[in-house]
């Protein structure tokens, strides 16, 4: 198994903890679909280039990585992903690391930059308590 930082998540939610206090959060998003933009271009090609299933390789490899307990699948031209228990949530919880009030909402923009500059549109339903979410991937219309 690769080493996967998850200390990673801890850093990453004080930085948007920081920029929320700071700017507001309207900058925390515009931050966050910069960094989809850029960070995740390799990702937004292939999706572009290859659909649902080049994300869906991509997300196997991220959820294996990340040793979360996940179920991904396709249901009507759409691509799920169950998050049963959120890997970046659990760590940050067990290093007692302070979670950012709004975390999970990176995820929701993160995911909705993504697949906008492909052609596609995501949504996340999740519940930051339990440490749960599902993502919903489809082609836009």
């Amino acid at each position: 198994m690769a080493n996967v930082h998850k200390d990673f998540h801890g850093c990453f939610s004080y930085a948007l903890k920081f920029l929320y206090e700071e700017f507001g959060f309207s900058e925390v998003e515009e931050y966050l679909r910069r960094i989809a933009r850029n960070v995740y271009a390799p990702l937004i090609e292939s999706l572009r280039s290859f659909g649902l299933p080049a994300l869906k390789k991509y997300l196997e490899n991220i959820m294996a990585l990340e040793e979360a307990d996940f179920d991904l699948q396709y249901k009507d031209s759409k691509l799920l992903l169950i998050v049963k228990k959120c890997p970046a949530l659990h760590h940050m919880r067990a290093r007692s690391y302070e979670v950012f009030e709004r975390f999970c909402e990176s995820t929701r923009i993160i995911n909705e930059e993504i697949c906008r500059q492909a052609g596609y549109k995501a949504t996340v339903k999740y519940d930051q308590l339990k440490g749960t979410c599902t993502q919903c991937f489809q082609k836009e219309k």
